[in-house]
């Protein structure tokens, strides 16, 4: 049985929660970070050759706590966009690029990191939250399809 496709309203809630996670994130509400998975969810970071996952709240609170007294993280901003929403019913994968900034100081800002998302989803309690959410650098496996599309 198929599952019924995404209304128009998922795909704005789906975009909330994105906005909602990436301020929570910038701003130091640890809590408020951790609210935007399940119970059990899961971040996963690939940056070059190093791989951290943090499984469930505690994990996730244990993420953001470190970002937050990080000496660099102040005044990064985090941006996602171009989202690929993929699913239906309850359920579903997003695929989107992301990166940092480091806002601090005098403009133009600096980069610090450009990547990508795979994400997957879940409604629970009428509310989409991350089930499990994968941060990789735009780099390796990504360049090495796309340019196998090209060829």
């Amino acid at each position: 049985m198929s599952q019924p496709p995404l209304s128009a309203c998922d795909h704005f809630a789906i975009e909330d929660l994105f906005a909602t996670y990436y301020w929570a994130l910038d701003t130091a509400d640890v809590e408020g970070f951790a609210d935007t998975f399940v119970e059990e969810g899961s971040a996963e970071l690939h940056i070059m050759t190093l791989t951290t996952r943090y499984q469930g709240r505690v994990g996730l609170i244990d993420l953001a706590e470190s970002l937050r007294v990080w000496d660099r993280f102040p005044g990064c901003q985090h941006f996602g966009g171009q989202m690929v929403v993929e699913g239906g019913g309850d359920h579903c994968r997003v695929r989107s690029f992301v990166f940092t900034t480091d806002s601090r100081g005098t403009p133009p800002y600096q980069l610090r990191f450009a990547g990508r998302s795979d994400d997957r989803l879940v409604r629970q309690d009428g509310h989409w939250l991350f089930e499990e959410r994968l941060v990789r650098l735009w780099h390796g496996d990504a360049l090495r399809n796309m340019q196998l599309k090209l060829d």
